[in-house]
């Protein structure tokens, strides 16, 4: 799998919001999920990226979790769309929609594209939920399978 750069293929909306794909690894067994550091701030995030008009979301998704985090996996469900919190200055959309799938980790390599910019780590679902900042990830990870069940 090869790391991409740029935005010159991104794909939008009918809105014109960006599409954004990503993946909520889990290890069901270990029941956590793997986050990663962001490269602007000092907080942790789900491994997301742009969605490329080259790839399906799947194929998308799956590559932004090789290239934040060094994941490899099989998807597992698609958790749905989630917009994000941060609005467009200019045109009051938001700046972009999150596509999440959950993917079950098989491996994490020990080298990956971003590997010398992010650190990745294992978290309990409830530890992840108190550490993601954003409203989008935090439902995306609401509806995972390791979110608790109501009764």
């Amino acid at each position: 799998m090869v790391s991409r750069v740029g935005r010159d293929k991104q794909v939008y909306n009918e809105h014109g919001i960006r599409q954004v794909c990503g993946i909520i690894a889990i290890d069901s067994a270990a029941r956590k999920i793997v986050l990663v550091s962001s490269r602007k701030s000092d907080s942790w995030i789900l491994p997301k990226g742009g969605w490329e008009n080259d790839e399906s979301a799947e194929e998308s998704a799956r590559r932004e979790g090789w290239e934040e985090a060094g994941i490899r996996g099989n998807i597992t469900r698609n958790l749905g769309s989630f917009l994000h919190d941060k609005l467009d200055a200019e045109t009051g959309k938001p700046v972009a929609e999150f596509l999440f799938y959950e993917m079950e980790v098989v491996k994490l390599e020990a080298e990956w594209p971003e590997g010398g910019e992010r650190r990745r780590e294992w978290f309990t679902f409830e530890e992840a939920l108190q550490r993601v900042r954003y409203t989008a990830m935090r439902s995306a990870l609401a509806a995972c399978s390791l979110a608790p069940q109501p009764n």
